[in-house]
């Protein structure tokens, strides 16, 4: 339902009522309403202000909640599981049931309840515009695992309703557009950029000692917890790695050299590890950094003059951390297995007595793979600051005059030259060339799940293209 009152107060209201055959039968509909609501203060009789400076500004409201079902069909079902047998009997392979697994006591919607406050204006003749908005999302009855029981309930916990989640976040866009006279023709230009960023905390779910190794409540989404580098071991104090590191490995005999990682003591008591790997007792680890991309942008340019136009539009993340993982080769090369390629960038880089200061540690294979590797742990020194720019596309062009398409029975005709991805700059290109900053989560993102090691993925490929458009 609208109602729009002189175009001056405006109210929209929703409701959804979904239904899914994925929920038992007392909770497979739910309702989801919704609503928003305008004020455009430009339209009152007490706003005064010039058109030229603000001609239109309107705050908006909106709160509502839409659900999710997307969930395995029948989980709550006891279903037996129908395999076929490794063993020939009378010649065949049969079939065979096995008992079914515990259902969770009960299913439902997963809810996303969300309150945004917006605000839009035209200012300065029509000239810019801003729109900006700013919301919380509440995410309530995840679809996630249960809670943790002890080894004689003998069977798998089942998976249910048992989180929730609160998102904060904003985004904002400015936009100027103009034109003015150069050698008595109009020259059009405009400028717009974007952003956008929030941040997610877990609120509940099923881990009451807090184990670092799943999600637990109060954990802002996307924590990476790690070791905090200390140099590298010296000729002066390397008798020391092997008690003070036990649980690490520099080689596969275990022995310590000059040039080796060094990881910070931060708990004092001697020894590097991570305590009750728990978030009140993490040992020597501590958050070091976030894997989520934070301040989302994009850019755009654009201007004509006499029939010639050009653009840009540039896209890219302001903050973001990565840690390689211990399968990306394309990172660290011979560090991950002594057979994969040596990479030229990496080469006057390794620590030598001649180069204690070197970025990568004394060259040594397996560590990164191994999981008692050095590399393999993850630290702060060798976490990856991602943050990009890229330019995804520019093009320029030219329209022909009309006149002279007129003569050949054209409506329009243009010729352009189109470039996509052609520029990057991100930090992470100081230490590799190997991979794309927009590729490095997962491999095979288009073939697999993408869990198998990092960043082995088909590259984003530059491309150039000449065309002519032609309008009859």
């Amino acid at each position: 339902m609208n109602y729009s009152y002189k175009d001056r107060y405006l109210l929209e209201l929703d409701g959804r009522y979904d239904g899914s055959s994925k929920f038992p039968s007392d909770q497979q509909f739910a309702f989801f309403p919704s609503a928003s609501a305008g004020w455009r203060l430009s339209k009152e009789a007490f706003w005064h202000i010039s058109p030229k400076a603000i001609s239109d500004l309107k705050i908006r409201a909106s709160y509502g909640s839409l659900g999710n079902g997307n969930i395995a069909s029948y989980n709550y079902q006891e279903r037996f599981n129908i395999s076929q047998s490794g063993r020939v009997i009378d010649g065949v392979l049969g079939q065979y049931t096995s008992a079914p697994g515990v259902i969770p006591a009960g299913l439902t919607w997963e809810t996303a309840t969300t309150a945004d406050l917006g605000l839009d204006g035209t200012l300065l003749s029509n000239r810019l515009n801003i729109t900006g908005d700013i919301y919380t999302r509440k995410t309530t009855n995840m679809f996630t695992v249960g809670q943790t029981l002890p080894a004689v309930f003998g069977a798998t916990v089942p998976k249910g309703n048992y989180a929730d989640m609160t998102t904060k976040g904003w985004e904002a866009s400015i936009t100027w557009a103009d034109a003015f006279k150069l050698h008595d023709r109009p020259f059009g230009y405009s400028i717009g950029v974007w952003m956008s960023d929030y941040i997610a905390k877990i609120d509940k779910y099923n881990n009451e000692t807090r184990k670092l190794s799943d999600y637990y409540a109060g954990e802002t989404v996307g924590e990476i917890w790690g070791y905090v580098n200390d140099g590298y071991w010296t000729a002066d104090n390397v008798g020391d790695a092997k008690a003070a590191q036990a649980l690490f490995k520099a080689s596969n005999s275990g022995t310590w050299l000059p040039g080796d990682i060094k990881f910070k003591d931060l708990n004092g008591d001697g020894v590097i590890n991570n305590g009750d790997n728990t978030v009140d007792n993490p040992g020597d680890m501590k958050v070091i950094g976030n894997s989520t991309p934070r301040y989302n942008f994009g850019i755009t340019l654009s201007a004509d003059y006499a029939g010639f136009y050009a653009s840009l539009f540039f896209q890219g993340v302001l903050k973001q951390d990565w840690w390689p993982g211990s399968e990306a080769d394309l990172f660290w090369g011979q560090y991950n297995r002594p057979y994969n390629y040596a990479f030229k960038s990496q080469l006057d880089d390794i620590w030598s007595a001649s180069n204690p200061n070197a970025y990568f540690p004394r060259y040594r294979g397996y560590v990164a793979q191994n999981g008692s590797g050095e590399l393999h742990a993850t630290q702060s020194k060798y976490l990856q600051n991602v943050r990009y720019i890229r330019l995804k596309n520019a093009q320029i062009g030219y329209n022909l005059p009309k006149d002279w398409m007129k003569r050949m029975h054209i409506q329009s005709a243009k010729i352009y030259l189109s470039g996509e991805n052609l520029w990057t700059a991100s930090p992470l290109y100081k230490y590799t060339k190997a991979m794309d900053v927009e590729g490095i989560h997962g491999s095979d993102r288009v073939l697999t799940s993408g869990t198998s090691g990092n960043g082995n993925n088909y590259p984003i490929l530059q491309s150039l293209t000449i065309g002519m458009s032609v309008n009859f």
